[in-house]
């Protein structure tokens, strides 16, 4: 875990940051983006707030001092199986929604790349939890897909909050 010390500090300082910075954006955009009839865009802040707050609690439990593997795989398990299946419910939610094709198709790859990357993490930490492997280059990668995802999303949404309407 100590080679990993320095990858988990960044991770958990940017997600920290752009945590913040997102909760800023929905906060001054709140009805564009928790509105009753701003569905999409509820769930998508709802998505990138999830994988932020995933990356920076497993980035911090890394960090404890003198964690092993298995505890740390088992911790994770623990902490992201109920996201894991909020992420999977949401898949559902946006693609069996009525809407056009084109729209549905954006909108599920956006979730697509939320279920990647937590079933990644899961799988990692589960190897870890029953000590099949120190698989920490994937975990690793399912951090870097959470972010990446969730900057996307962020993305996304600033563009949503520039073209809704002042309120």
């Amino acid at each position: 875990m100590q080679a990993w010390s320095q990858f988990y500090s960044v991770t958990a300082g940017a997600a920290a940051t752009l945590l913040g910075l997102l909760f800023v954006a929905a906060s001054i955009n709140a009805p564009a983006a928790l509105g009753p009839e701003e569905a999409i865009s509820r769930r998508l802040t709802e998505q990138a707030f999830q994988n932020y707050l995933a990356v920076m609690l497993v980035s911090l439990l890394a960090l404890f001092p003198n964690i092993d593997p298995k505890t740390f795989g088992t911790v994770v398990v623990l902490a992201t199986a109920g996201w894991s299946v909020w992420v999977v419910i949401r898949f559902s939610q946006t693609v069996f929604r009525s809407m056009a094709w084109p729209a549905r198709l954006r909108s599920a790859r956006r979730h697509l790349s939320a279920m990647i990357g937590f079933g990644i993490m899961l799988w990692a930490a589960l190897r870890l939890a029953l000590g099949w492997g120190e698989d920490f280059n994937w975990m690793a990668a399912a951090m870097l897909v959470l972010m990446i995802s969730s900057t996307t999303v962020s993305w996304t949404l600033l563009t949503r909050f520039a073209k809704a309407k002042p309120g």
